[in-house]
């Protein structure tokens, strides 16, 4: 009966042995829940991470768009202005044209007048002359 007495000993180291790995299956689940809040805060901040770049990418695609953007639009309206300045040159030329088409009109309207006065003294002196040379007896 000399066992009885250790019985109770292996019991009781069974049990402090028990208690201690209950301890440690408790300690087991918390840390692996730990890692496993570690693992799922870094996966967030890599998806967090990877999504501010693509934003930053985005936007640097939209900043580089918007430049040239504004830049054609500059240079479209320096085209403008040169366009305009060419056209407000040109009004002034238009308008001498203006006056000088005025001008000539006249003149043709003049030309017209004084070469249909040339034919009419023209005939007149064909008729002139051909009543002097040529006496027509029933003309005066």
């Amino acid at each position: 009966m000399p066992e009885t007495p250790s019985q109770p000993t292996r019991r009781k180291n069974n049990a402090e042995g028990d208690g201690a790995r209950a301890a440690h299956r408790r300690r087991r689940p918390q840390q692996h829940q730990r890692q496993d809040d570690a693992s799922s805060a870094t996966h967030q901040a890599q998806s967090i991470t990877a999504s501010l770049l693509r934003t930053k990418n985005m936007m640097s695609q939209e900043l580089d768009r918007a430049t040239s953007l504004n830049t054609t639009i500059n240079d479209d309206g320096a085209m403008l202005h040169d366009a305009r300045e060419e056209h407000e040159g040109m009004g002034g030329t238009m308008l001498g044209a203006r006056k000088v088409m005025g001008r000539l009109g006249r003149q043709d309207v003049r030309d017209a007048v004084v070469l249909r006065c040339a034919i009419c003294f023209y005939w007149a002196t064909v008729a002139y002359v051909l009543w002097t040379r040529i006496k027509v007896p029933f003309l005066p």
